[in-house]
């Protein structure tokens, strides 16, 4: 995924990137992708363009190209849909962010970053002009680009000379050789779809199933969907922002998941783990797991209803089982 403002020169680079692919493999064949302005604003609709649509397919096995992905609601939507960024996340909203990004990293996707310098890319815009966004537009947008950089996993940030192609070849095999090794990486995970998150976890937390009879999932195998304040918001809201890349994420009651949890958690480097409710809970014990390799959380359902406020405490009690910090303040959250 090719990350940039306008005039940052991404069109030239990804032709560059499929021309270098095709050389590589003549006879393979490119997934291409252009993201722009959402068709319906709602989360939904996002979620859907950035995650359910493409979750079926197997992307360890296929090459993929996309100009853009779901970048633009962090740097466009503040300023040209203010009326759908509630928390500087636009229509993902923080949950929702956060969502999209533990799945492209169980899918083995890189993303890159291609930075301008603001005098670059008003000069380039000036010149070319532009239906949508104006040179004095780029100063607010290339500082939600840091924001978004910040709050992404990110493969690398390209910074190549304003005024040499030269560059832009030696740009595109990088990429390239980056993104094989970020998919090899993660090429562990091919075999366990219903995983969400970092290839090598600090903590995987476990949940039971989708709730599907509300609405909240039937149009995805992928553990806590994040839509209209369900217990997937909250729970992917309240975990500290040092925390959430180092997670993983699976329901353990969906699917063959009970099956092949010791296979995953195995394959994951036998991480931490934090068992969230007691229907979890329950599954683990029958595989068997021991007990001494879990700890037992309330579900984040049950503490959004009945201790809504104390969110960050939560994250917090999460954050301490993560990094083996089991004794103390914790145990006013632990069940186990």
């Amino acid at each position: 995924v090719i990350e940039g403002t306008d005039a940052s020169g991404k069109t030239s680079l990804i032709e560059e990137i499929e021309r270098q692919l095709h050389e590589r493999n003549p006879d393979g064949f490119i997934v291409k992708f252009h993201k722009g302005r959402p068709e319906e604003q709602t989360r939904r609709w996002v979620l859907n363009d950035y995650v359910t649509s493409v979750e079926k397919h197997n992307w360890h096995r296929s090459v993929a190209l996309s100009d853009r992905w779901h970048w633009g609601e962090v740097t466009y939507a503040p300023k040209f849909r203010p009326d759908t960024n509630k928390d500087g996340y636009g229509l993902l909203g923080k949950a929702g962010w956060r969502w999209v990004e533990l799945f492209l990293m169980s899918r083995g996707v890189a993303q890159f970053w291609l930075y301008q310098p603001l005098d670059v890319i008003q000069a380039r815009l000036t010149a070319r002009g532009d239906d949508f966004v104006e040179a004095d537009d780029l100063k607010d947008i290339l500082s939600q680009y840091v924001f978004a950089t910040n709050s992404s996993v990110l493969a690398d940030i390209l910074k190549p000379s304003a005024d040499s192609l030269d560059d832009i070849s030696a740009l595109a095999s990088r990429v390239i050789d980056t993104a094989a090794e970020v998919e090899r990486q993660a090429s562990h995970l091919e075999l366990f779809p219903h995983y969400i998150g970092n290839p090598r976890p600090k903590a995987l937390l476990v949940g039971d199933t989708r709730n599907i009879l509300k609405k909240y999932g039937e149009e995805t195998k992928l553990p806590f969907m994040p839509v209209d304040g369900n217990s997937g918001e909250y729970l992917l809201s309240s975990l500290p922002d040092n925390l959430w890349k180092e997670i993983g994420i699976v329901n353990i009651n969906d699917k063959d998941a009970k099956q092949s949890f010791n296979a995953l958690w195995s394959m994951l480097g036998f991480p931490k783990i934090v068992c969230l409710g007691r229907l979890a809970e329950k599954t683990l014990a029958s595989i068997p797991i021991a007990e001494d390799y879990y700890t037992v959380l309330p579900h984040p359902q049950y503490v959004r209803r009945f201790f809504n406020k104390t969110k960050e405490e939560y994250g917090q009690a999460i954050a301490r089982v993560a990094n083996g910090e089991t004794k103390g303040k914790d145990e006013l959250w632990t069940l186990r």
